[in-house]
Order: C-alpha cells, then sequence, then structure tokens
C-alpha cells in the first residue's frame, strides 16, 4: 500500500474513533440515570456507604447503607454510572391511591421513640419549601392521607384506608379529641386549637371529613328541628355562674343558665351540642278566637306593694294582653294565661248531669211563710277582654275559677235571701216570679261587677212549689181565668148584639122608605086612572086589604114600641108613622126575620150583665138555647115573644088588643 493510501485511511479511523468515544459517552451517561413510570416511586437500597448511626433503624439517613427514607419521584433521575452499577438498587413500587369517601391513616414502621402516654406519633418535619428537616416517631401517625396518589415509602410506612365521616343534612358532629394534654380542672369542653384532649366545643356541620379515626371520635347526631307552632328553650350548660338571683342570662353572655333568647321554627346546629346546650322543645302560645292572653312577667323589677297589676319591665301579672294569635315565648320569662272572654253560660239545675254539676244542683230555699221552693237558675255571664288581667289577679285563671267563686256562690245566696221574703203561694202564680227574676238579676249584676264580671242575664227556668201549696191555689187562679173568660165573652156577646141591632135599625129605615115610595107610587097610579069604576073598585079593595093589614101591623108595631120603651127609646112615634098598608107590611117582614133575635139577645145580655152564663153560641144557636128562672125552671128558647114575656119585657095579648083597637 502506497502513502498515499495510507493518508487517505488515517481520517477514517479518527472519526470511528470519535463515534465510539460519543457512543461510549452515551452509554455511560444513559448508565447513571434511571427512569420512575408514572403512577410509580423508587424505593432506594444502598448497598455500600456509610454505617447507620442506629443499627436498629429500618430506614436510614441519606449516604448511610440500607433502607433510604426518601423514594424517587416518576421520570428521569441521575444516580451516577458507578452508583447504578455497584452502590445502589432500585425497586418501583405503586403510588398509595385514596379513593373518594376514603381517608388513610399511616403507620411509620420507624423513628423516634413515642412519649409516655402518647397515642399518636409525629409527622417528619419540612421547611416552607418542602426539604426535610426531621424525621417523625414511630408508630400510628397523626397525619391521614386523603383522596389522591401518594408517594409512600412502603418499607417506612403502611396505610390503611378508612371511610370518611360522611355528616348529611340536618345532622352534626360532635368530636371528642383522642390525643393530647390532660385539660385543666373542672374544663367540660376544648377547643379545636389547643392541644388537650376531651369533647371539643365546635361541630362538624353537614359535609365529608376526612379525619384520622384514632386522633378523634366523631358521634354524629341530629340537629335542633323546631316546628312551627313551637318554642325551644336554650339551656347553656357551661360558662361563668351567673348572679346572684339570676332567673335569665344573655345570650352572648359568658354565663350558663336558661336562655333569655328562645329558639323559633327552624333547624339548628350550633344548639344541638348536648354538651354545651340544652334544648326543651315547647309548644307556642297559641291565643284562639274568643280569648284574651294575659301575660304573668316572671322577670323583671319588683312592682310597688299597692300596685295590682304590673307595667313593662316589672314582675307580675301585666296590664297588657295580647290578642288572638300565635305567639313565641320564652316560658320562663312570661307565663300566658288563656282566658275565655266569650259569654259563658253556667246552669244550675234539678236533673242531674244536666247543669254544670254531675248531681242535682237545682237553688232550695224556704219561703217566708215556711215553704220549701226550688228552682232551677242560668246565668249567662262573661269577661271583658280589658278586664281580663283583674279577673286572673282577683279571682282567678279560668272560667270554673269564676263559677265557682263568684257566679255559684253569689246567685244561690242572692235567691236565698230573697226567696225568704215572700210568700210560697206568692211562687205558683202571678208576677212575683217576674219580679224575683228581676231583683236577683240585678243583684247578681252589682255583686259581679265588682270583680269586673259581666252578668248578662239571670233566667230562672222552673220554680218547684210543694204539691200541697200548688194544688189549691193552681184550681183558684183557674177559676179566676175562667171566670174572666166568661165576663170577657159577655162583654163581646153585648158589643155583637148591639152591633147587630144597629145594624137592623139602619135596615129597617130602609124598608120604611121603600113603604112610603110604594105607597106614593100606588096614589100616583090612582089618580091617572080616569075610568072612575076601576078607581073606585081599587080604592076599595085598597082600603079593604089596608084595614086588614093595619090591624096586624099595628100589633106588630105595638111590640117593636114596647122593646124601643125598654131601651129609653120612644118607639111609638115610630110605629104611628107607619100607619100606611104598604109601610106597616114592610115594618111586620123587617120584625119577623132573624135580625131581630140580636134585638132580643142584646135585652137579654144587659139583664144577665155579670153573670156566668152560657156562651153566646149555645145560647143563640139555631134559636133553640135553653135558660133558667128564678125557680130552677127550664125555658126553651122558641121565638122572640116568648123571651121577651120571659123577661116581662112585653105582655104580647094587652099588646095585640090595644093593635086591634
Amino acid at each position: 500500500m502506497d502513502l498515499e493510501s495510507v493518508s487517505k485511511l488515517k481520517p477514517k479511523k479518527g472519526l470511528f474513533i470519535l463515534i465510539g468515544i460519543i457512543l461510549l459517552g452515551i452509554i455511560f451517561i444513559a448508565s447513571s440515570f434511571t427512569s420512575i413510570s408514572g403512577g410509580n416511586v423508587g424505593v432506594v437500597f444502598v448497598k455500600i456507604g456509610k454505617t447507620p448511626s442506629d443499627p436498629s433503624r429500618i430506614v436510614v439517613e441519606k449516604g448511610e447503607e440500607g433502607w433510604q427514607r426518601e423514594v424517587l419521584m416518576p421520570g428521569f433521575k441521575y444516580v451516577g454510572l458507578f452508583a447504578r452499577l455497584w452502590k445502589i438498587n432500585i425497586y418501583e413500587e405503586p403510588m398509595f391511591t385514596i379513593k373518594p369517601g376514603q381517608v388513610g391513616t399511616i403507620e411509620a414502621f420507624d423513628g423516634l421513640p413515642l412519649r409516655p402516654g402518647q397515642i399518636l406519633a409525629d409527622d417528619d418535619e419540612f421547611d416552607k419549601d418542602g426539604k426535610f428537616i426531621k424525621m417523625g416517631q414511630k408508630g400510628p401517625r397523626k397525619t391521614v392521607l386523603t383522596p389522591g396518589t401518594h408517594p409512600i415509602n412502603p418499607k417506612y410506612m403502611k396505610v390503611d384506608r378508612q371511610p370518611a365521616k360522611f355528616i348529611k343534612d340536618g345532622q352534626i358532629g360532635i368530636v371528642t379529641k383522642l390525643v393530647g394534654d390532660m385539660p385543666p380542672a373542672g374544663t367540660i369542653l376544648v377547643s379545636k386549637e389547643d392541644n388537650f384532649r376531651g369533647i371539643q366545643k365546635e361541630i362538624l356541620q353537614p359535609g365529608e371529613y376526612y379525619l384520622n379515626p384514632k386522633a378523634v371520635d366523631i358521634k354524629i347526631i341530629d340537629a335542633i328541628v323546631i316546628k312551627k307552632g313551637q318554642v325551644g328553650v336554650v339551656t347553656k350548660k357551661i360558662g361563668d355562674e351567673p348572679p346572684y338571683g339570676t332567673i335569665l342570662v344573655a345570650r352572648e353572655s359568658n354565663f350558663r343558665g336558661i336562655q333569655r333568647e328562645i329558639l323559633q321554627p327552624g333547624m339548628y346546629y350550633e344548639y344541638a351540642h348536648p354538651y354545651r346546650y340544652d334544648v326543651k322543645i315547647v309548644p307556642a302560645i297559641n291565643v284562639p278566637d274568643g280569648h284574651i292572653g294575659v301575660q304573668i312577667a316572671k322577670t323583671g323589677e319588683t312592682k310597688p306593694f299597692d300596685q295590682l297589676l304590673a307595667n313593662a319591665g316589672q314582675r307580675g301579672i301585666r296590664k297588657d294582653s295580647l290578642s288572638p294569635g300565635l305567639y313565641y315565648v320564652n316560658p320562663f320569662e312570661f307565663e300566658i294565661v288563656v282566658v275565655d272572654v266569650r259569654q259563658q253560660r253556667y246552669e244550675m239545675t234539678l236533673q242531674a248531669d244536666q247543669g254544670d254539676t254531675q248531681g242535682s244542683d237545682s237553688i232550695t230555699f224556704l219561703s217566708d211563710d215556711g215553704f220549701e221552693i226550688e228552682i232551677d237558675l242560668t246565668v249567662l255571664w262573661q269577661i271583658l277582654p280589658q278586664d281580663s288581667p283583674y279577673v286572673v289577679a282577683t279571682v282567678g285563671r279560668d272560667v270554673k275559677d269564676v263559677q265557682d267563686k263568684i257566679i255559684r256562690p253569689s246567685a244561690r245566696s242572692f235567691a236565698r235571701i230573697l226567696g225568704s221574703t215572700n210568700k210560697g203561694e206568692e211562687f205558683v202564680h202571678g208576677k212575683t216570679r217576674e219580679v224575683f227574676q228581676t231583683t236577683l238579676n240585678d243583684k247578681l249584676t252589682l255583686k259581679c261587677a265588682l270583680s269586673k264580671i259581666q252578668v248578662n242575664a239571670t233566667l230562672i227556668r222552673h220554680f218547684d212549689v210543694p204539691q200541697t201549696l200548688r194544688d189549691p191555689i193552681t184550681q183558684k187562679v183557674i177559676a179566676q181565668k175562667l171566670e174572666e173568660k166568661y165576663l170577657q165573652q159577655q162583654k163581646t156577646q153585648i158589643a155583637n148584639a148591639e152591633l147587630e141591632r144597629q145594624k137592623q135599625l139602619v135596615d129597617f129605615q130602609s124598608r120604611k122608605v121603600k113603604a112610603e115610595a110604594l105607597k106614593m107610587e100606588a096614589q100616583l097610579k090612582a089618580e091617572q086612572n080616569r075610568d072612575v069604576a076601576k078607581i073606585a073598585m081599587a080604592e076599595k079593595e085598597f082600603n079593604a086589604k089596608g084595614d086588614a093589614e093595619k090591624v096586624k101591623i099595628d100589633a106588630e108595631a105595638q111590640l117593636f114600641a114596647a122593646q124601643r120603651e125598654a131601651e129609653g127609646i120612644k118607639a111609638k112615634i115610630l110605629a104611628e108613622k107607619l100607619s100606611q098598608a104598604e109601610g106597616q107590611k114592610a115594618l111586620v117582614d123587617a120584625w119577623s126575620g132573624d135580625g131581630a133575635k140580636y134585638v132580643v139577645a142584646y135585652e137579654a145580655a144587659k139583664r144577665l150583665e155579670g153573670v156566668s152564663i152560657l156562651p153566646l153560641d149555645d145560647f143563640f144557636g139555631g134559636g133553640s138555647g135553653t135558660t133558667t128562672n128564678s125557680n130552677g125552671d127550664v125555658i126553651r128558647y122558641q121565638d122572640n115573644v116568648e123571651m121577651l114575656k120571659f123577661f116581662k119585657i112585653l105582655d104580647t095579648n094587652e099588646k095585640v088588643k090595644e093593635a086591634q083597637k
């Protein structure tokens, strides 16, 4: 090979050498790095290193021989070729995953020893940049792992998955700290900020909590729910002793005791803490329609001795009342007495179980003459709204108190006093009952008004008088009433007879006028008749007929005249004016009808006035009634003439004789 050829080969060899050097460098560099897959960590074991300062240690500090505490995170990590080949071994381990709803508790296999009485180990300490400062303690650690992926060295720690605490709506969590120092003597609740163990005063409201079950115990309870129509009365269990005589404490104060402020309808979380508060749920005050709520203040200043009702800010029965409605009142601050202000009905009756008592409850008293009288009494009364506080302060708190203390004893007392001033027979009939009831009502009204109780009516529904007193008086009264009835009927009969007589007189006058008209018409016709013979014959017949009729009519006229004389009227003058034939005939017809009976009845009623007789319908009915004379003989009603003879008003035979003349 010539020189030229050799010179041509040297550059190629150098290139190969360069390439080899580069490849060796790459291999060296690559061998100095290690790769940790995603989701894994690299656990390092140092085979060649310093001797551990504590042979009992499981994990060692950096540079010491053994399992390293720190792990390698996913990605490329430089470890050096020498270390990679001879000094260390790297093992990939999966990261520890905590699922949602779980919490991871940690137990360290290595670390500083626990202090006496210590339950949970302290965690490793790091600075704000995450640089390790100090190794923690061996044992269960305080810190827990929340949901996510965590780089855990399995040679250093063990992780257990526990369910997280989930508090639903309407619930709270009561936390008890299991670790920490002993709290000062007398401490009931501790704060989550201090290092004392015990029941924590702060509660856990609804939500999800990742707490170390070895560090705290969580008791889930229901929140306080106040429904509509209810009130929550709060008692503070912790705090300072309130001043002597304090009944209620303020919400914002540091005193324990019954809280003045109440809980109205709603849901409460804070007050559900059973070690801080006690909540007593009571009904709200409902004042229905027709009622008034009288307030009795249990706190406040003492009112003056001579003051019956309390003002605002004073203890006692308040002047102002509550109108109908729903009120959320602290029962330890106010007592509300619901008073019925509607009209009440109180009955005292003889019938058992029908009045306001179970047994017979009528009022019995002795009359002035010693007879036992029994009455049923009903009292209608009420309390006016504006007088309710006064009645509660002086009488009682309900309707029964008023009835038992005022209405019942007063009514019975007045009834007995008034009853003793009247005789027994006065309670049977008459106006004594009405006067008795009115007087009793007036006295009871006045008595109750002194207690500001309004009496609307006092009603006596029944008087029970002894049978031995009632029967004879009743019979006497019945006889008097019958007599009054018959006398009234007689007066009515007289009035009716007089009315009918007047009607007949009017009818009689009408008939008289018609008769005179007929007479004049007959005379006119006779004068116009030019036939003398016929006129003479007609006149003869007319006069003959007139003479015959005249005798009859004159007799009837005498009867009528006698009647007119009995009642002070001169009927004779009327009879003389009826001398003409047709007029006399009309008069006879008038007094022969049914109307004449009423004239007779009128005369009979006048003579029998003031005497009990049969009803007129029986006396006049059909013209066949009966009566008796002084000898007790029965006389039947036949006709007008017979009755006139009976009453000695008319002697028919004599009158007829006079008429014939």
